[in-house]
């Protein structure tokens, strides 16, 4: 089998047919496709069930997060390459996984590569970033780290099997976000370059199942990634000083915020930065209790 592609699914009923016929058109590979659910409640595993045996559905009972479902699917699966795709998301080409497997055949270093992302609209396009979060503002070196790219969307990775299989996959520990960031810095210290496959495109819808969440919680899950990710690679010291610096532009913003939103109708711009910025506040009050107790997060 050349690749397996794996796609996690949460309440992705609207978007993931349209993924699935977009790996269904690639052509040239040998290919299987693994659909993890986490308990979706929308209807998604009836849209996946319908593929037939085009399709493995693999239906959790409960959702145990997007890296653990990834690790799951990888256990089930048999490609030399995993192809790592988003539920809201689809290819536009169907030469693709092609393209893909032969820029980490020609680039032996690679192990493992992003792509094209961008917006349905393609005004926005993501592209890969050069430091970690908060990297400026601590004091660990990154400059003997392999490669430029620090780290890509985890909407749409390219990876071999046997460097996913040396780092142990994803961290159980992140639920939803920030994952794909620590597993790129793991990879990179395991002496791998992270590679950008930029003739292959995908359009990434984005958020499509954290839509009906309370934007509040949703702040408070990525925050939780983050400080997850601050305190596997970062000093305590450092962790401090940047939990400081985001709890005072927090407190800041979130009075500008909250003047505004008394200006603004339910729903503005301006009440949503304030609920983030209240939930960047409040996380950074919490996370900095624990450090200086000596807990973790």
């Amino acid at each position: 089998m050349d690749v397996t592609v794996i796609i996690v699914t949460y309440n992705s009923a609207e978007t993931i047919g349209e993924c699935l016929t977009s790996v269904q058109a690639q052509i040239g590979v040998q290919c299987e496709v693994i659909v993890v659910d986490n308990a979706s409640t929308d209807g998604t595993t009836d849209v996946v069930r319908k593929w037939g045996g085009d399709v493995r559905l693999l239906a959790n009972k409960e959702n145990i997060g997007f890296g653990r479902a990834n690790n799951q699917g990888f256990a089930a699966s048999s490609g030399r390459y995993l192809y790592l795709l988003n539920p809201d998301a689809k290819l536009t080409q169907s030469n693709a996984l092609v393209e893909l497997r032969a820029a980490l055949e020609q680039h032996l270093d690679w192990g493992m590569a992003g792509t094209r992302v961008v917006s349905a609209d393609r005004r926005r396009e993501g592209k890969p970033a050069n430091t970690y979060p908060g990297q400026s503002r601590v004091r660990r070196d990154f400059s003997k780290l392999p490669g430029r790219i620090a780290w890509v969307s985890g909407a749409s990775l390219f990876l071999r099997r046997q460097v996913f299989a040396e780092l142990g996959g994803f961290d159980p520990d992140f639920f939803l976000y920030n994952e794909e960031t620590d597993l790129c810095l793991r990879l990179r210290e395991k002496g791998y370059v992270i590679g950008y496959a930029d003739t292959v495109e995908v359009i990434h819808i984005g958020g499509v199942s954290e839509r009906a969440n309370d934007p509040h919680q949703t702040a408070l899950r990525r925050l939780a990634g983050l400080h997850l990710f601050w305190q596997k690679h970062y000093s305590k010291d450092d962790m401090i000083h940047l939990a400081r610096v985001d709890q005072l532009r927090a407190a800041f913003r979130m009075l500008g915020h909250g003047l505004l939103s008394t200006l603004r109708p339910a729903g503005s711009p301006s009440q949503r930065k304030r609920q983030y910025y209240r939930a960047l506040w409040i996380s950074s009050s919490e996370f900095l209790k624990l450090l200086r107790e000596g807990k973790r997060a």
